[in-house]
């Protein structure tokens, strides 16, 4: 279960508000907001994208996930970091190959974590 296990702080406001939007196709803004302790004007703003949900809201989002939810969410996040990922390497390709070498060996290196 992914439940209080994630660090927040590093998901972009872009996934952010996609998950709130999944978390919207099945609960009304109401039932989101009670369930976030949050106003329903808070859900509009982060539906209209005015603002983006805090650490702390994305913390809570985390407890009230639903199971049928976990496989989406949990997809929206792997697509953020990958795609942060791939801008990393980017940018440094622009700059060294040194830096890199160091990105993609540190990514080896946790990918050899995964099977342990």
């Amino acid at each position: 279960m992914i439940k209080n296990r994630i660090p927040v702080h590093w998901l972009s406001k872009e996934a952010r508000y996609r998950i709130i939007d999944r978390l919207l196709s099945t609960r009304s803004v109401k039932e989101l907001a009670e369930e976030l302790g949050l106003s329903r004007n808070a859900i509009r703003k982060y539906i209209n994208r005015e603002t983006h949900p805090s650490d702390e809201v994305m913390e809570r989002v985390f407890t009230i996930l639903r199971d049928y939810e976990i496989e989406a969410i949990v997809s929206i996040v792997v697509d953020d970091l990958l795609k942060a990922f791939e801008m990393l390497l980017s940018a440094l390709n622009e700059s060294s190959d040194k830096y890199r070498k160091i990105i993609v060996d540190k990514f080896k290196e946790a990918y050899g974590k995964i099977g342990e």
